[in-house]
């Protein structure tokens, strides 16, 4: 295996690690700014509101978008696999 492959295949993990982080991590950051707006509003302080509210919503996404994950992962082994057995 050369240097050029072996650049490719790290480029390939980090773009598949990010693709798949993107929508949990996305949805905390607009859950955790809706439920501080919300708070703001009714001025209610209380951090347990936030970190439950965004527990719940990422745990959703997580559920949802498991299986779409897992097949992007998969699907990536499988060309390193190829890769390096070619």
């Amino acid at each position: 295996m050369d240097y050029e492959t072996i650049v490719q295949l790290t480029t390939g993990a980090l773009k598949v690690c990010l693709i798949v982080s993107l929508p949990v991590v996305a949805t905390a950051a607009l859950s955790g700014l809706l439920v501080s707006f919300l708070q703001a509003i009714t001025s209610l302080q209380d951090a347990s509101i936030s970190q439950l509210a965004k527990l719940i919503v990422v745990t959703l996404v997580v559920l949802i978008g498991a299986p779409w994950g897992a097949s992007v992962i998969a699907g990536f082994a499988r060309s390193v696999t190829q890769v390096i057995f070619q």
